[in-house]
């Protein structure tokens, strides 16, 4: 089938939404599908032949009130020109706009989480996610969340059917340990957390304040930064951090794993995600992970790490003295984690689920290429 997909910046993914599209690519590309991914003319390149993928970057205002709206407003256009099977919508805030593109059988879209709640927004920003949520629930024919307790959210408020797929990651051996030589790290001698882009929703200041309190006598290293980082909050964050607190920056490729591979605990924080990949990251490497206590968290670690409750420095601090202190218990539950993460959490299982609904939306020929969206919008 001829899929368009909408409402990310584009591919090489780097952050959140724009990795899960890039890793579930040559899955369904491999499975005979002719993907046009559009993106931002800012962030990507084109290309016919990304990951048997066609990248179409479009035009879009650089202002980032509007950067979102406008790319989403020329990608939407431009599928009207074009024979598509299914348009592909990933992420709920574009969603504003899902009357706009059209496809033969119709729309559908994967929710990524409730931009509204991070709080780097400000009140006209939320009101419109909010608005936003609306659509995703009213206009597709098929609705997704990767977090199945946003799922559940999004069933019981709006009685929408809104299916729940999970994220997959990529699994890695582990790298060589003598990469953590650049840190002068050594393995099993230091705590680690990725937060991808930084602020404050990642949990890093509480994360902070219990190293502080706890002085486990090896250093914190934080990976994270680049686009869409608070700045103000990241150079607060460092200014107010005490000594063995290391920000190594943006990481990727064998360096960054090898930080997750080799660290004596994974720490991750964050204080709202609706599926972090970095926490499945952690999991895979079988390195014992201490997390927020968030639905979403408990839904993807409950089990094989250790919770502590979110925002609650004491709560962190405590955590991570107990799991330190009883390493074979430790171990026992990194090694369960990487196996569970191997068995459940594949992006060629993702995949499949995602396929068998482009398949499914194929063979319902009631539809058509409204996708029914007057019905719903009147319910």
């Amino acid at each position: 089938m001829k899929i368009a997909i909408l409402g990310i910046k584009g591919v090489p993914g780097h952050h959140g939404v724009e990795v899960v599209v890039d890793s579930l690519l040559p899955h369904l590309t491999a499975m005979g599908h002719e993907i046009t991914v559009y993106g931002y003319d800012s962030y990507c390149e084109p290309s016919g032949d990304y990951r048997g993928a066609v990248v179409l970057p479009v035009r879009g205002s650089g202002r980032r009130n509007i950067e979102m709206f406008s790319h989403m407003w020329h990608s939407s256009i431009d599928t009207r020109r074009h024979d598509y099977d299914i348009v592909h919508i990933h992420s709920a805030d574009p969603c504003i706009l899902a009357l706009v593109p059209r496809a033969r059988h119709g729309i559908m879209a994967t929710s990524h989480g409730q931009a509204y709640i991070r709080k780097k927004w400000n009140m006209a920003a939320r009101s419109m996610s909010k608005i936003a949520e609306r659509f995703f629930i009213r206009i597709p024919r098929i609705r997704t969340s990767v977090s199945k307790p946003l799922a559940d959210y999004y069933n019981s408020k709006y009685g929408a059917g809104v299916r729940y797929i999970p994220n997959g990651i990529v699994f890695r051996e582990k790298p060589p340990a003598h990469l953590l030589e650049k840190w002068s790290l050594r393995e099993g001698g230091y705590l680690f957390c990725s937060a991808g882009r930084i602020e404050r929703t990642k949990g890093l200041s509480t994360l902070v304040e219990a190293y502080r309190k706890l002085d486990p006598g090896m250093p914190l290293v934080v990976a994270g930064g680049g686009s869409a980082t608070d700045e103000a909050y990241f150079e607060e964050l460092k200014r107010n951090s005490p000594e063995g607190v290391r920000f190594v920056g943006f990481l990727t490729g064998d360096e960054f794993f090898a930080l997750y591979a080799h660290a004596k605990v994974f720490v991750f924080p964050s204080e709202y995600e609706a599926m972090s990949m970095a926490l499945l990251e952690g999991l895979s490497f079988g390195t014992p992970t201490v997390f927020s206590d968030i639905p979403e968290n408990r839904a993807v670690a409950d089990g094989i790490g250790f919770a502590f409750r979110v925002s609650d420095a004491d709560s962190l601090a405590k955590q991570l003295d107990f799991v330190l202190g009883h390493p074979d218990e430790a171990a026992r539950a990194g090694e369960k984690a990487a196996a569970h993460v191997r068995a459940e959490h594949s992006w060629e299982a993702a995949a499949r689920l995602y396929d068998a609904i482009y398949n499914e939306m194929a063979g319902d020929k009631g539809q058509g290429r409204s996708g029914g969206w007057q019905e719903r919008m009147s319910g």
